[in-house]
C-alpha cells in the first residue's frame, strides 16, 4: 500500500489537532469549574495539549505557510501557559480562553481547506458572520471570567446575538454538501445557545456550563470549517 498524498496527511493532522484542543478547552473550564478531581483534570489538560504540539508540528511539516496562524496560536498559547502557571489571572485566563477557541477556529479553517473548496461560494455575509463570532466570543468570555454578576447588559448582547448567530449558523448549514456536515453545524448551532440559556436560567449548573462551553467551542469550530470550505 503507497504512502497517503500530503493533502491527506495534512487534513489528518489538522483534525487530530482540532480534536485535542476541544478537549483541552473543554477541560479547561472542568478546572475552572472544579469539576472533577484536579490531578486528572490537569493531566488530561497537559497531555492533550502536549499532543497538539506534536499535531502543529506535523501540520508545520507538510506546509508551513497554511499551518502559520495553527504555529503562532500554538507558541502564543504555550508561552501563556508557562508564565501564568496554574493560578491563571484573569488577563491570562481570558487570553487562554480566546486563544485556544481561535486555536479550534485555525485548526478547523485548515482542515476545511484541506477538504477543498465547494462549488458554491459565500459572499460578504460570511466575513461579517466571522467578526460576530468574536465580538460572541469576547462577550462569552467577559461574562465567564470578568463579570461581577451574571444578569447585565453583556448577557442580554451574548443571548441576542447568540441566536442571531446560531440562525445564521444553520442557514450556512443548508449550504454544505455533505449531510454530516450539515447536521454536524446544525447540532451544534442548536445545542451552544439551548445551553446557554440553561445555564443562565437555572444558576449556571456544573452540568450546562460545561454543556455550553463545549457546543460553544464545536460551534465556533464548525462555522470556521465551513466558511473554509465556501469562502
Amino acid at each position: 500500500m503507497g504512502a497517503r498524498p500530503p493533502e491527506a496527511r495534512f487534513a489528518q493532522a489538522a483534525a487530530t489537532g482540532l480534536v485535542l484542543v476541544l478537549l483541552v478547552i473543554v477541560v479547561s473550564v472542568a478546572i475552572r469549574l472544579d469539576a472533577g478531581p484536579l490531578p486528572a483534570l490537569r493531566g488530561v489538560h497537559r497531555s492533550a495539549a502536549s499532543l497538539e504540539v506534536v499535531a502543529m508540528l506535523a501540520l508545520a511539516w507538510l506546509a508551513w505557510r497554511r499551518a502559520a496562524l495553527v504555529i503562532a496560536l500554538t507558541v502564543f498559547l504555550s508561552v501563556l501557559g508557562i508564565f501564568a502557571g496554574q493560578e491563571p489571572p484573569p488577563a491570562a485566563a481570558l487570553g487562554n480562553l480566546l486563544g485556544g477557541l481561535a486555536l479550534a477556529a485555525a485548526f478547523a479553517w485548515s482542515l476545511g481547506r484541506a477538504h477543498g473548496q465547494s462549488t458554491r461560494r459565500s459572499s460578504r455575509i460570511g466575513h461579517a458572520a466571522a467578526a460576530l463570532f468574536l465580538v460572541q466570543c469576547l462577550l462569552g468570555a467577559w461574562l465567564a471570567l470578568l463579570a461581577e454578576e451574571l444578569w447585565s447588559w453583556a448577557l442580554l448582547a451574548h443571548a441576542v446575538l447568540g441566536l442571531a448567530l446560531a440562525a445564521g449558523a444553520a442557514w450556512l448549514a443548508l449550504r454544505l454538501a455533505r449531510a454530516a456536515q450539515r447536521f454536524a453545524l446544525l447540532g451544534a448551532a442548536l445545542a451552544a445557545p439551548a445551553a446557554g440559556i440553561a445555564s443562565a436560567l437555572f444558576e449556571q449548573p456544573l452540568g450546562a456550563s460545561l454543556a455550553h462551553a463545549a457546543a460553544a467551542a464545536l460551534l465556533v469550530a464548525a462555522a470556521a470549517y465551513a466558511h473554509a470550505r465556501l469562502a
